[in-house]
């Protein structure tokens, strides 16, 4: 009779020691996963930290192209493929190259082998950003000028966004009122500067701005 007990209390003890060790085995898959999360989350922020200021990089590049350009805005009213630069502002295409219709934007550099399309947009040449000699991203950018037309902004036949600030030259006196011409400059187009970031793991990121100058 006793040796029955004995037996039956080392059946107890077995399953307690499978419930346990069952129990501890999924407690360590759940840590595991958790630091993988954890390493993923922190990857990813990472990525996005270093993508922001490649493309900060790539806005500050295309605003110092367009600051370099000789005779102010209707310099800009022809297409510069070479540099990126289109003098309309193709408000069809999808920059990202999610939706993708008659043309897209030839970010890899390769004709837009594998986008089937009819108008293949160039960007700027890609910069990349190093790290000891490393590459960590990539970048390169695309300007539209807001016209509806390859025309001077300023042509009647032509439809911009523009910016017009002041330009008080007047050595009038007076104080000033709502809507003085004396603190209407000429009117300037907007551009609309689009980057694209390439990063670790052929990750992606998209950043825009809308300047003037």
């Amino acid at each position: 009779m006793r040796h029955d007990f004995f037996k039956r209390q080392q059946g107890v003890v077995l399953l307690i020691a499978l419930i346990v060790l069952v129990a501890m085995t999924l407690a360590g898959i759940a840590l595991v996963r958790s630091v993988d999360t954890g390493n993923l989350a922190a990857g990813n922020l990472a990525f996005r930290q270093g993508a922001s200021l490649a493309a900060d990089d790539g806005i500050e590049a295309g605003i110092t192209w367009l600051s370099g350009q000789q005779g102010g805005g209707n310099s800009l009213k022809d297409d510069q493929a070479g540099n990126g630069y289109y003098a309309t502002s193709q408000d069809a295409l999808d920059v990202t190259n999610k939706t993708i219709t008659s043309a897209a934007v030839d970010w890899d550099h390769n004709s837009c082998k594998d986008l089937d399309v009819t108008n293949c947009i160039q960007p700027s040449a890609s910069v990349e950003v190093k790290d000891d000699g490393v590459v960590l991203y990539t970048y390169s950018y695309i300007i539209h000028r807001l016209c509806s037309k390859p025309l001077g902004y300023n042509d009647k036949d032509n439809s911009c966004v523009t910016y017009q600030g002041s330009d008080d030259k007047s050595p009038s006196r007076d104080a000033p009122q709502a809507g003085d011409t004396r603190f209407a400059g000429e009117p300037v187009p907007y551009y609309r500067i689009t980057t694209r970031v390439l990063g670790p793991r052929n990750t992606t990121s998209f950043v825009q701005a809308v300047v003037h100058y």
